[in-house]
């Protein structure tokens, strides 16, 4: 089968190239990206036969349509995504090809999900939101949904620390989400709220290496999705926070001078978006500030209330670790693509990670990497623990895995 990457030569791209090499289902990977040259790098680098290179403009009509040619599977990692909104998935549907991503913008996600009828129609899985927040976060939401009767809440909330950050599509996203009113699903419906305030932040204990961290509302498509997919859940929050702490503060304040605005304004008989300005001063500070002295780290926290029984049951779950941000989610997003190819997620249709089968897809993404092994799921009952450890142990969630 042949897999086209969006946006291959980029950070993200590099462990799903190396997982989805190692598939037998996987006889041919088109790399599509803008640069030649790093193409080529990134080919040298993996080393397998099964890549292809693709010179591609996703704003391209005719270079985006000859490149889907003859595909099964197009994984769109072009970002940030709400810059090129639904303009891959919308030429996936033309060309009748699977699609995957990693959307991690609100707006963009409704606008994908606005597409359904269309990826039904042509018969196609368009799978969205596929990467570690959400992705994964969504996939722990309906393991616990599956394990209760009732569900009440979800909370997701995450921190991410990236050592010696550059500019990328990711901060710009991050602006993106702090900028504007965001969507959170409270009482059974989407309601628009003001993010990164005060009022409605928590402590959440993450475990090392970040410990307590302040967390607050952002703009994520986690209340969009599960919302939507999860049936009789009422509340769906989503707070996230920038590691070292300060950051938050400084980012708030950029984003409410207008710094991170794209709207040109006048600057010396030119019109000028402050955004661009903001890139200029990021790559001097870049070079005049001394380097981080500690490695990137992430941590998600997804916490699920609900009802068994007449008990009241919370499953809480973990993730906190060293490592880059593109290691967790482009390894969940080639595991999306691999359940795709397989035929594991084949509702047609736009759907997003809470509809696949959840055991299925954490089985296969334990398999790159022993990251997601501290993934650790706690049961509380009636506010008591009933029990806690590593989600792949055996011995203590055995009702989980003894059917797998």
């Amino acid at each position: 089968m042949k897999v086209l990457i969006t946006g291959a030569a980029g950070q993200m791209a590099q462990p799903v190239i190396k997982y989805l090499s190692t598939l037998a289902v996987v006889d041919e990977i088109s790399l599509g990206d803008l640069s030649e040259e790093r193409l080529a790098a990134v080919i040298e680098k993996h080393g397998s036969p099964k890549l292809k290179p693709v010179k591609l403009d996703v704003r391209n009509p005719q270079l985006l349509s000859e490149a889907l040619a003859g595909q099964d599977v197009v994984l769109n990692l072009v970002g940030p995504y709400y810059k090129f909104g639904t303009t891959v998935l919308e030429a996936a549907i033309k060309s009748g090809v699977n699609y995957v991503d990693i959307v991690d913008d609100f707006d963009t996600t409704q606008e994908l999900l606005d597409l359904n009828d269309q990826a039904a129609a042509a018969g196609i899985t368009a799978l969205i939101a596929t990467g570690a927040s959400p992705g994964l976060t969504n996939i722990l939401a309906r393991l616990s949904a599956d394990l209760l009767d009732e569900v009440e809440e979800i909370n997701t909330s995450w921190v991410v620390g990236e050592a010696n950050s550059e500019y990328t599509g990711a901060l710009v996203h991050l602006f993106h989400a702090m900028g504007n009113e965001v969507p959170t699903f409270r009482d059974g419906k989407i309601e628009f709220i003001m993010p990164c305030q005060q009022d409605g932040a928590c402590v959440v204990n993450f475990p090392q290496p970040f410990g307590e961290f302040e967390v607050f509302h952002i703009g994520h498509p986690e209340p969009v999705t599960l919302g939507k997919f999860i049936p009789g859940v009422k509340t769906v929050t989503n707070r996230g926070a920038i590691w070292p702490k300060d950051k938050n503060d400084l980012f708030r304040v950029l984003v409410a001078s207008g710094f991170t605005s794209e709207q040109p304004i006048p600057f010396k008989g030119e019109m000028v978006p402050p955004l661009d300005f903001f890139e200029a001063m990021f790559r001097i500070w870049k070079v005049v500030l001394p380097p981080d002295t500690e490695p990137s780290k992430m941590a998600t926290c997804i916490e699920v209330k609900g009802k068994k029984g007449d008990s009241n049951v919370v499953y809480t779950f973990y993730l906190s670790d060293y490592g880059e941000m593109e290691e967790f989610t482009g390894n969940s997003a080639a595991v999306g693509v691999e359940m795709v190819l397989d035929g594991q997620a084949s509702i047609k249709g736009v759907i997003a990670p809470e509809c696949l089968n959840p055991l299925e897809y954490l089985s296969r993404l334990r398999q790159p990497t022993n990251a997601f092994d501290k993934i650790m799921m706690i049961k509380t009952v009636n506010g008591d623990i009933a029990k806690a450890g590593p989600i792949y142990d055996k011995n203590i969630w055995h009702e989980l895995w003894e059917n797998k």
